[in-house]
């Protein structure tokens, strides 16, 4: 199974979970990196996105191809089972498009660019959206991709770049990802009684100010990833827990840190500080497997990101 992710250039929080600072890779599987436009009959097999039966997004409706903003909007607005390819091509524009419910959004090879136009998920489920191109989305317009809503269940964000430049100042743009209070079973590649269920898995993380990510509430698993040249790193607050795994840093000022929230925090490199009280054994409901360490940045850098 391959395995991609996403990158970010830029901070992040969640509930919200938002990033503002410069860029995001989300990643995608374990085979070698293939410039090719991702499979769209294949579903999410990465973190909580796999429970809850699972999230297949589109698969099974009709495949259609958007040339255009207009199109794109068009096939994503209703909530019928559809696979949108997005041709390669720079789409630019100053808008937040809605995504409806049972939507794949797949970017064809090497990856479309939207430009100033962010995605929503608003109060609906079973999304996927990968192998997309997504920059400079000002701040009154929204968030990069938002996933937002106490109803969303399922959405599963792969093999994306998300990003914003460092000519303007923190608040002339948004966050580059925001999964707020309520989202359940989403992977960002990559549960008690807790409303926050969200997997971060082979994600680079580079030259971001904060919020990588901050985390409120509920439970969260990061492993895999790699963080880059930073300032404050995972941030666990107001009773959030965390696993962390398997992750290398480099140039973080902060790794791992606390208000209010505990993070078990295990076999990474360059992890101090870490401030965070342990929550102890953490157990994830879904099964996975690790990179060793000396294999994370490697995988990362040739994987993350659309191609």
């Amino acid at each position: 199974m391959p395995v991609f992710g996403i990158i970010i250039t830029t901070a992040f929080d969640i509930n919200a979970m938002k990033f503002s600072a410069i860029a995001l890779s989300i990643l995608s599987t374990l085979a070698p990196f293939v410039a090719a436009t991702p499979d769209p009959n294949q579903p999410a097999y990465v973190g909580y996105a796999t429970l809850n039966g699972g999230t297949s997004g589109g698969i099974g409706g009709a495949t259609t191809t958007v040339t255009s903003l207009a199109a794109l909007r068009t096939a994503v607005a209703d909530d019928v089972a559809r696979v949108v390819i997005v041709a390669a091509g720079t789409y630019s524009g100053n808008e937040v498009i809605k995504v409806g419910a049972n939507k794949s959004i797949i970017g064809a090879s090497p990856g479309p660019s939207l430009v100033g136009v962010g995605l929503r998920v608003l109060e609906k489920s079973n999304v996927i959206i990968r192998n997309l191109k997504i920059s400079k989305v000002l701040a009154d317009v929204g968030d990069v991709i938002g996933v937002q809503g106490v109803t969303v269940k399922n959405v599963w964000i792969d093999q994306c770049d998300l990003s914003n430049d460092m000519d303007h100042s923190k608040d002339y743009y948004d966050g580059l990802l925001d999964i707020t209070h309520g989202v359940q079973y989403v992977s960002v590649t990559a549960s008690e009684d807790t409303v926050i269920t969200v997997t971060y898995a082979y994600n680079s993380w580079s030259n971001i100010n904060s919020r990588m990510p901050s985390f409120r509430f509920g439970r969260g698993h990061v492993f895999n990833s790699y963080f880059l040249n930073s300032g404050d790193g995972i941030n666990t607050r107001q009773g959030a827990k965390l696993l962390v795994e398997n992750n290398v840093f480099s140039g973080v000022k902060k790794p791992v840190f606390e208000d209010g929230g505990c993070a078990t925090v295990q076999n990474n490199e360059n992890a101090t500080p870490n401030t965070a009280p342990s929550c102890g054994t953490l157990t994830m409901p879904y099964g996975y497997s690790l990179l060793s360490l000396s294999s994370v940045v490697s995988h990362v850098t040739t994987n993350a990101g659309a191609h």
